[in-house]
């Protein structure tokens, strides 16, 4: 029978897993994934509750259909929650988009994101109703919008004025973290 004591040592056990899991899982692609320069536009400096912190959309943040009947992948109409691959190609200094797919790219450099916006809603599960931007665009959200800066530093800077980008490292399955903030090609903080 177990007691409190081993049931506490067992769910703190499991916690410390867990967390290490992901720091290894993050540590994995830093060391083995490509290293990619995106540009960022940021949007939001401050957070009272979690501190200094920059939230950025990424140049690849909002993919664009020119069908002008909603974003559609070989005829199938994308809804907000799918995940979907950015193939990503240099163009200068910057990565951009080269596409999106439903399916993971093999033999190129991809970002794997989420639709947040601009596909299809599910609504009550009765039917699905299209909001689309009105220019077929989707907004995909990729884990790597949020960056955390030491305190203080945050304060009175704005990116609005600069040429701001991200160094993000990428592995072989489009998963992102997020390595370095440059402004103006300069590291940042």
């Amino acid at each position: 029978m177990m007691t409190k004591q081993n049931k506490f040592i067992l769910a703190i056990a499991f916690q410390v897993v867990i967390i290490f899991t992901i720091i290894i899982f993050k540590l994995s692609v830093l060391a083995g994934g490509t290293d990619v320069l995106l540009k960022i536009a940021p949007v939001d400096p401050r957070d009272f509750l979690r501190g200094d912190y920059a939230t950025f959309q990424y140049d690849i943040s909002n993919v664009y259909s020119y069908s002008g009947d909603g974003y559609k992948i070989n005829g199938r109409q994308i809804r907000n929650g799918d995940t979907v691959y950015i193939v990503l190609r240099q163009s200068g200094k910057y990565w951009i988009s080269q596409g999106v797919q439903t399916n993971q790219p093999t033999g190129s450099v991809f970002i794997k994101g989420k639709v947040e916006s601009g596909g299809l809603e599910s609504q009550n599960n009765l039917f699905d109703e299209y909001r689309p931007f009105g220019d077929g665009r989707i907004h995909v959200v990729y884990g790597i919008e949020q960056y955390f800066i030491p305190e203080g530093v945050g304060r009175n800077f704005s990116f609005w004025d600069k040429e701001a980008a991200a160094r993000v490292a990428v592995d072989d399955n489009g998963n992102a973290v997020l390595k370095q903030i440059y402004v103006d090609d300069k590291p940042w903080p």
